[in-house]
């Protein structure tokens, strides 16, 4: 998938010089104030499609989720989750004072929340709390095994099932989804290991729904549009630097010499993006 994104940032990026063909060289060869404001076609156009599919993928599908509250019969968590004290058949009441919405809301907040976190648990009709720092986030965030948290469907006697919420999105959810996508994308970048841990855990909710490939390549097109904002040759804002000195100064640097230079920093970041996102 990052391949592919990147191979379609590197088309957009060429896009213009495709479409004028001998009229950008000219505009080029005639340093042309034009041809910055081209080179930042990768940006836009990156951007705009991640926005396309957030939007298709949005008002086409319909969530279904487990309510926190609806969660009657409480949760299951995994080996990582019992080491720090919940106990299968819990119900999580508040993170740091709030409940959460859904069930797969859970893990995010208490792993995303800055400090050390209070988490108000019920089992047995007994509550106590359990305190995560973050070193137990991390552990969380390395953990293999995976759900971490499932909702207990059906009572102790198989009956029952619990109540699944299904809700339809509309227009209103695609801004927040993809403000959500962008957000991910510095956390990808930020050096602090517990930022980069929440592109993780919306790996994990995001590839579950059946519009996996386009939820997965409108994220990973955000995140080729972040990088797109660095001063790296081969990135949309540094060809745009690149040209604005070649403009000032009236001279065009070596094609052959930026297209070498592009290209390493190109497969450098390719190389670091399957690296973290795989």
């Amino acid at each position: 998938m990052v391949v592919i994104a990147i191979t379609l940032s590197i088309l957009m990026n060429l896009a213009p010089k495709w479409m004028l063909k001998e009229k950008f060289e000219s505009l080029e060869n005639n340093f042309s104030w034009l041809i910055p404001l081209a080179k930042l076609s990768g940006l836009a156009l990156s951007s705009g499609l991640a926005f396309l599919l957030i939007l298709g993928v949005t008002i086409l599908r319909k969530d279904r989720f487990i309510e926190n509250k609806n969660a009657i019969y409480g949760l299951k968590f995994n080996s990582q989750m019992q080491k720090l004290g919940f106990e299968d058949n819990m119900k999580i009441i508040a993170i740091n004072g709030k409940e959460p919405e859904r069930v797969s809301d859970i893990l995010s907040q208490i792993v995303l929340e800055d400090g050390n976190i209070e988490v108000a648990v019920e089992k047995n009709g007994i509550k106590s709390k359990i305190l995560v720092n973050d070193a137990d986030k991390y552990s969380l965030m390395g953990s293999a095994e995976k759900p971490a948290i499932i909702p207990i469907m059906y009572d102790s006697k198989g009956e029952n099932k619990i109540i699944i919420t299904t809700k339809n999105y509309g227009i209103s959810e695609v801004a927040h989804r993809f403000g959500y996508y962008w957000h991910e994308a510095w956390s990808l970048i930020q050096p602090n290991p517990a930022l980069r841990g929440s592109v993780e855990i919306a790996n994990v909710s995001i590839f579950s729904s059946f519009q996996a490939f386009f939820s997965s390549l409108s994220l990973t097109l955000t995140f080729t549009g972040v990088l797109s904002l660095s001063l790296f040759p081969g990135f949309s804002v540094g060809n745009f630097v690149i040209s604005v000195i070649e403009t000032l100064r009236k001279k065009l640097f070596s094609k052959k010499t930026k297209r070498l230079i592009e290209w390493i920093f190109i497969s450098f970041t390719t190389v670091w993006l399957l690296i973290i996102v795989e």
